[in-house]
Parts: structure tokens; sequence; C-alpha cells
């Protein structure tokens, strides 16, 4: 896990320092699918978004949707 979520009140909370690289916001990518033309493979989105302060029901989960690597 890259991006736990720490305690805040009841439950957990992701970071409010923006930026992939570095930061601890919630980041979830987009699910919308592309197709490149008739008849060619749909291709996943890059287009992701990031959330100051998601709040979740516990600490210690994961805030990013998928996981990825803040390095």
């Amino acid at each position: 896990m890259a991006n736990l979520a720490t305690a805040a009140g009841n439950g957990g909370v992701s970071g409010a320092t923006t930026g992939i690289s570095g930061g601890n916001t919630a980041i979830r990518n987009s699910v919308a699918k592309t197709q490149k033309g008739y008849g060619s493979a749909v291709a996943s989105s890059n287009v992701y978004s990031e959330t100051k302060n998601l709040r979740f029901a516990y600490t210690g989960v994961e805030a990013d949707s998928p996981a990825r690597s803040r390095a």
C-alpha cells in the first residue's frame, strides 16, 4: 500500500497535499474506456481525479484506487 488513510475522528482520511509524486490526496482513476476507431481495441482512459481529505470508515486503508507508487 502506497497511500494509507490516517486517523481522523472515528475513521480515516486521505491527505491534502496534491500531486501524484510526493502528494497524499486520494487518487481515483476514471472508469471511462475509449475506442480508437471502428473495430479497434478499447483502451482505458488516463484521466484521474484527486480528492483532498477524503474520508474513510477505517484507518490504514489504501486511499488510491487502484493503488499506485508515490515514488
